[in-house]
């Protein structure tokens, strides 16, 4: 029995490509329906074409569901044109046949036209499996759409925290809290994050004795999740204390470019 599913991600197809042939994609997308735990650790890190990986399925990350094998194959246009597809050949001692095909495009209007397609075959559970495909695949898609507001950014976040601690390790205090500022501005749509960044600066802060900076990132720590709650979150705003939490600012255009560098247009 088939399941096909597509969707839009708004992501250059470069991007989804490079994405989709890692591990840590498969885990984020998958969760909290399916966790993959591999045998061996050390070889699953991203899907090679050709290559085998068992793993140890968890429903709902804690449910013993068996252990799959994963093989890969990539099928992909001469140069750069497209579609790429990556293919898992899978199977399991009580799934016989998970052939699963990711098929990566450019979108005409932008983005990226991603496609599961899966053939599941497990005797007399068949049904019951490709109820369970379509659930899962349904699922995985959502949790794309979702990364993908948030892939640019947390891209952007990682080397501007790297560059923070580079600078505090330094003893650059003033370009550590430039960075932290900047992590800040883009960080704010997701709480998670946002409320991550205050206790970074508050921690800073308390390192550097400025009591004045830990007493205001208190209070953000107060106000970022009511933010996220009502959706009113000062664009720009750089989170430190020395500007007020609701004003407005500009967004450095260097970070917008950024930002916009993994969206497709």
């Amino acid at each position: 029995m088939k399941v096909s599913r597509s969707t839009h991600i708004a992501l250059k197809p470069e991007t989804v490509w490079a994405e989709v042939q890692t591990a840590r994609l498969l885990q984020h997308i998958a969760w909290p329906l399916v966790r993959f735990i591999p045998v061996d650790d050390a070889a699953f890190d991203r899907f090679r074409p050709g290559e085998r990986y068992e793993v140890k399925l968890r429903l709902l990350g804690i449910i013993p569901f068996g252990t799959q094998w994963i093989v890969t194959s990539q099928h992909e246009a001469a140069g750069t044109e497209w579609p790429k597809r990556l293919r898992d050949d899978g199977y399991s001692h009580l799934i016989t046949r998970w052939d699963h095909w990711i098929t990566v495009a450019p979108y005409r209007s932008g983005g990226t036209h991603y496609t599961d397609e899966v053939e599941v075959s497990a005797g007399l559970l068949t049904p019951l499996i490709w109820a369970f495909a379509q659930i899962f695949y349904w699922h995985r898609q959502g949790r794309w759409r979702e990364l993908a507001r948030s892939l640019s950014a947390r891209r952007v976040i990682a080397a501007e925290m790297a560059a923070y601690r580079s600078a505090e390790a330094l003893g650059n205090h003033g370009l550590a809290w430039r960075h932290l500022e900047r992590v800040h501005i883009i960080a704010q749509p997701f709480w998670g994050l946002h409320l991550a960044i205050h206790g970074a600066m508050f921690s800073l802060a308390i390192r550097q004795r400025d009591w004045s900076e830990a007493l205001g990132q208190i209070f953000r720590l107060l106000l970022a999740p009511i933010g996220a709650l009502t959706g009113k979150l000062p664009i720009g705003n750089t989170g430190r204390s020395t500007v007020s939490a609701f004003q407005p600012m500009p967004i450095p255009p260097d970070l917008l470019e950024l930002l916009q560098d993994g969206i497709g247009k």
